[in-house]
């Protein structure tokens, strides 16, 4: 088979897909073998992806325009090729060259007439832009980019308010309606039951691409590659759990009072709970209700993200989301429904209303 063209686009085609399975794979073993990070299956799926793309013919194509043999740049390896100051700076290499790569193969594929293969490699490279984010960037960006442009919904999954048949299916049909963070809370059972309630719904929010918590166990966080850490006022230091968890996990503190929520921003929480809000069933032994004015009283004395909870339903959630907040923790408004799909759609139309009174009645 002869070169399609005379400038070899399909030659430019075979080594940017080289270069990109190349940094796919970089990154991958950056994840799963340096960090033993669960991401890592997110580069083995974007691999597939590129592999549905090839198809025979463009293989084909591409092998017979390989020209490795004599290509001038297989001689050349300068100071800047020569040494890595870490394994985060090969990570950081892996994935430049693969979006590099992805771009090249996205322009290439057109002037080849391979509208198929232009569109896939420009959606491989958006999933790394974002995964690049997300693994190599700090807690802080992590944070805000899951608080930014709230509301949003906070589901607590605590099977114990629970009504359906299946916890994770029915996390995942809130989270297909709109929740944009999960937490796994377990208050009792065997820590065996809360590692595999915990690695399902991870699974879960990995596939769907929301942050997932872990409540109160940083071994738990830990074991499932879970995106944060939630603890209580009676937990772990901060500090403590960050030298089980490492630097890169997001770490949350539940807070009642103002002077609490002051206390944990300063201990380095990334983000905080406070509630309750309204009463609640959603505890034995409930703190006292903060009410609407106390949550606008931490929003203007902290600046780390918070997150309002306590007895927050369809009936009153339209108050919390006027003052601001940038995420509200539900369970059983979501979880105690038949359909919890709707009950998603149903707080979140409430809330993009922008209002509603401040009723101090309703059941988290």
């Amino acid at each position: 088979m002869s070169r399609p063209d005379a400038i070899g686009v399909y030659r430019i085609i075979d080594a940017n897909l080289n270069r990109l399975r190349e940094g796919l794979r970089v990154v991958e073993d950056f994840c799963r073998l340096g960090h033993e990070d669960r991401r890592f299956d997110r580069f083995k799926a974007l691999r597939r992806r590129l592999a549905a793309l090839v198809t025979d013919d463009i293989a084909a194509r591409c092998l017979s325009s390989r020209g490795a043999d004599v290509d001038p740049g297989r001689a050349t390896f300068g100071a800047a090729e020569a040494h890595r100051e870490d394994a985060r700076a090969v990570a950081v290499a892996g994935f430049k060259r693969a979006q590099e790569a992805a771009r090249t193969i996205e322009e290439y594929a057109k002037a080849a007439g391979l509208p198929e293969l232009a569109r896939g490699a420009k959606g491989i490279r958006f999933e790394l832009y974002t995964l690049e984010r997300e693994i190599l960037g700090g807690r802080n960006d992590m944070t805000a980019a899951w608080f930014a442009g709230g509301p949003h919904l906070y589901l607590v999954a605590d099977e114990r308010f629970h009504v359906g048949r299946d916890l994770a299916a029915d996390v995942g049909r809130a989270v297909d309606a709109g929740v944009r963070i999960v937490q796994c809370r377990r208050k009792s059972g065997n820590d065996r039951d809360f590692l595999a309630r915990a690695e399902a719904l991870a699974k879960l929010c990995r596939v769907r691409r929301v942050p997932f918590i872990v409540n109160d166990r940083p071994d738990i966080a830990l074991l499932n590659g879970a995106d944060g850490l939630h603890l209580g006022q009676d937990d772990l230091p901060i500090a403590a759990a960050r030298r089980v968890v490492g630097d890169r996990m997001v770490i949350g503190r539940s807070t009642h009072t103002l002077e609490q929520a002051v206390v944990a921003a300063a201990e380095g929480a990334d983000y905080i709970g406070f509630g309750p809000i309204f009463p609640t069933s959603g505890k034995e032994n409930p703190d006292p209700v903060v009410g609407i004015d106390g949550l606008a009283a931490v929003l203007r004395a902290v600046t780390v993200p918070v997150v309002a909870i306590g007895g927050i339903d369809e009936s009153n959630i339209g108050a919390v989301a006027a003052t601001g907040v940038p995420a509200i923790a539900v369970i059983r408004a979501i979880l105690a429904r038949r359909d919890p799909g709707s009950a998603v759609a149903e707080l979140l139309g409430v809330c993009r209303q922008g209002g509603g009174d401040a009723a101090e009645t309703g059941g988290r």
